[in-house]
């Protein structure tokens, strides 16, 4: 029997960020969790719903300053836990200090040219360099390194394996660049067609990653109405329509995981895996 279980959710804990990119479909929104005090309460209910995994995220989630409070209190409750951040940020201390309660390192790497990744908006001429040296410091202190690709009208016929490949992930995501109305219609010159994302695909989807596991794709459509997302202000974030909506936390109560977000897409996706 096919699991219908939504197993993972992404936490949107701050909108702010020190980075520019020009194709993020979070652009125009902005605010942070406040309600820290309902921290607790709130993954509770998440548990309580099966969650298992939560991927802390932004903006950038490091600007935030009670992120190590979730993160601890998320770990201290049996969730995997997950930030995902463009690793500016990052650095040997505080990576060594969070390995005793982060399991798994999220980074943004769209291209191996510098020169692209600043035009994007990726940093300031270094990210790439600066990447090199935070992942061998994730592995260093034992995490998973999980590496994500946005493929942009500047990148979709890149090569990417060599760099993947240096970075030694556990787990290479990679997906088309999504227009979200009213987020960044000012990137339209990035989106790239179905045709165009398959040429990446076809580059790059035969690198096989240390632990054996291929590079997993989401397609602009894959992405839609297909993540458990809670937002800044700590409401549900639903994305139909390429268009930005939210619910109240609260609307949990009275429903289940399957009624937000499409399990079908999730499992299919790639939402569904051994993050242990």
């Amino acid at each position: 029997m096919i699991s219908k279980t939504i197993r993972s959710v992404n936490w949107h804990v701050t909108m702010n960020c020190n980075y520019k990119c020009r194709f993020c479909f979070y652009k125009n929104m902005s605010g942070e969790f406040k309600d820290i005090e309902k921290a607790r309460k709130k993954l509770e209910t998440l548990k309580a719903k099966g969650i298992e995994k939560i991927n802390f995220a932004g903006g950038e989630p490091l600007l935030y300053k009670n992120l190590d409070h979730l993160l601890k209190t998320a770990k201290s409750m049996g969730f995997t836990v997950s930030i995902v951040t463009n690793a500016a940020l990052l650095h040997e201390n505080n990576l060594r200090k969070m390995s005793e309660y982060v399991d798994w390192i999220g980074i943004s790497v769209d291209s191996a040219d510098e020169v692209i990744e600043k035009e994007l908006g990726r940093g300031n001429g270094n990210h790439v360099e600066h990447v090199r040296r935070v992942c061998e410091f994730v592995h260093e202190y034992g995490m998973k390194l999980k590496i994500n690709t946005t493929v942009t009208k500047m990148s979709y016929s890149e090569d990417m394996k060599s760099i993947i490949s240096s970075l030694c992930p556990d787990r290479w995501k990679i997906f088309q660049i999504l227009h979200m109305k009213g987020q960044n219609d000012d990137a339209l010159d990035l989106t790239i067609t179905k045709e165009e994302f398959n040429i990446f695909r076809s580059i790059n989807g035969e690198l096989v990653l240390k632990n054996g596991a291929a590079p997993t794709f989401e397609s602009a459509e894959d992405m839609l109405e297909s993540y458990f997302i809670i937002g800044p202000d700590g409401d549900i974030l639903l994305s139909k329509g390429n268009q930005r909506s939210s619910i109240p936390f609260e609307s949990l109560e009275h429903m289940e995981l399957i009624d937000l977000v499409d399990a079908d897409k999730y499992r299919e996706r790639g939402g569904d895996y051994d993050w242990k």
